[in-house]
């Protein structure tokens, strides 16, 4: 399927399902449209509005929410299953302000055509410059505009043997400009 319905089909999922979510006390953090074939799936990523974990019922809760607002609405062409899921550790990124949220930590990088010849990156973000980020990788630093992004999201690292929770271990040369 061509990525530009790919992405419409989700920015037109995440524009009806948000007022939904947010009547019911919480946040949808992004829409995935993902897979081929017949294994397509419209993933909802969901964060209680009052930060505290997201559980399954939360998840069932607003499973049942968003299934029949999709029926009735029917955004997507072809049969699809839907996922409603927390962001987890290696939350995925998409606009702005989640780069903004990870700035100078570690993140997965894929875009959807090559840029200087490579599509895959992994490395800290150390800026956010409009809609450029700049990922350090191998020592280098690398500018991918934000919509040419496929995906994205932050990489888990387990706190190293003596670190304090909460901190990255790491002297962080993030910059936003």
């Amino acid at each position: 399927m061509d990525p530009a319905v790919i992405v419409d089909i989700a920015a037109r999922a995440e524009r009806l399902l948000t007022p939904v979510v947010e009547t019911e006390g919480y946040r949808l953090l992004l829409c995935e449209y993902v897979g081929g074939g017949r294994g397509r799936i419209l993933r909802v990523y969901i964060e209680r509005a009052d930060d505290t974990g997201v559980s399954l019922d939360d998840c069932i809760r607003v499973n049942n929410l968003v299934t029949d607002v999709l029926d009735v609405e029917d955004i997507i062409p072809t049969a699809y299953n839907l996922e409603v899921s927390s962001p987890g550790v290696e939350r995925p990124l998409k606009r702005t302000e989640h780069f903004e949220a990870v700035l100078g930590k570690l993140v997965r990088i894929k875009s959807w055509e090559p840029i200087i010849g490579r599509r895959n990156w992994l490395g800290p973000l150390i800026s956010l410059d409009d809609d450029i980020l700049t990922v350090e990788v191998d020592g280098e630093d690398h500018r991918i505009p934000i919509p040419a992004i496929e995906r994205a999201n932050l990489v888990y690292e387990p706190p190293q043997k003596g670190q304090k929770k909460g901190g990255s271990g790491r002297k962080s040369r993030a910059r936003k400009r």
